[in-house]
């Protein structure tokens, strides 16, 4: 039975799983898109109803309307730069935990029962390793008892 812990494997590339991890990032990214868009539609609805009923008030507004929404598209450029950085984080804590339980399963697969699951402080699925490798633990256990039996 293996009870030393092992170090935790040290994951030198944010896309461990590029498939999943690329989804992950769209889906954030469109979720981020889809609000962006409510709220420069509310914006601008907003103001055409200003402009309607104040129009004098609201004129030196669209006078700097281009330099207002250039200014705008390069904030929202970089807040969404910073989406992608962020959901790239997330789904690399994510997707290297399942890359490791993959591992693991193909070892184990192949016949090496002394495997288990070591992942990195602050990894996603930290339970479901705690979980897995007490049940490694009692298959190897129960393993070495039938191996003793059958002597």
């Amino acid at each position: 039975m293996n009870t030393t812990p092992q170090p935790a494997a040290r994951r030198n590339t944010i896309f461990i799983k590029k498939s999943l991890q690329l989804r992950y990032m769209v889906l954030i990214l469109l979720s981020v898109l889809c609000g962006l868009a409510i709220m420069t539609f509310e914006l601008t609805a907003t103001l055409s109803d200003l402009f309607d009923t104040h129009p004098v008030l609201m004129q030196p507004i669209y006078d700097e309307f281009f330099h207002i929404a250039a200014s705008f598209f390069y904030k929202i450029v970089i807040y969404l730069l910073f989406v992608v950085v962020i959901s790239a984080f997330l789904s690399h804590k994510m997707a290297g935990p399942v890359y490791r339980f993959e591992q693991v399963c193909k070892a184990i697969a192949k016949g090496d029962f002394s495997q288990r699951v070591h992942l990195r402080q602050g990894d996603q699925f930290v339970e479901l390793q705690d979980d897995f490798n007490a049940m490694m633990d009692r298959v190897e256990a129960e393993i070495n008892k039938n191996k003793k039996n059958h002597e």
